[in-house]
């Protein structure tokens, strides 16, 4: 098999944001299984349920389009460069990508990370505690 390239790993990573970010429902989990952290886990879900809402294909389409130019023009640096994550706010590039596609960025996984390696392959944790990936 041969080694894949950074801009198909690029194309991976951002349809994978995409995917959880807009698509995929009760994306929000920080991991307190309280009884606070269970109503913080039903308002950030209901918060990121209305942003969900909001988002069209136009805003999808130009969100993609932001990121993976953020994550192109990082290629040649280190694998901090191309790490995006929401701990509970979004690093720069998604932040950017938001803003330019004008997205409420509570729609973004909270507690996510994901970071194309040197072997072009995509690894990362979907939420509090999840596990470890590679796509």
């Amino acid at each position: 098999m041969s080694k894949r390239s950074y801009k198909e790993a690029v194309e991976i990573t951002v349809n994978w944001w995409v995917e959880k970010s807009f698509a995929t429902p009760l994306n929000q989990n920080n991991g307190d299984n309280s009884d606070n952290g269970g109503f913080g886990f039903l308002l950030m879900n209901m918060v990121a349920g209305n942003a969900q809402k909001e988002v069209t294909d136009d805003k999808i389409e130009k969100f993609k389009s932001k990121l993976t130019e953020l994550l192109l023009a990082n290629e040649e640096k280190g694998r901090y460069a191309k790490e995006l994550d929401v701990d509970y706010h979004p690093n720069q590039m998604l932040s950017d990508a938001c803003q330019f596609a004008e997205i409420n960025s509570s729609c973004l996984p909270c507690k996510t990370f994901t970071f194309i390696n040197n072997e072009n392959e995509v690894e990362g944790r979907y939420q509090y505690g999840g596990e470890w990936f590679k796509l």
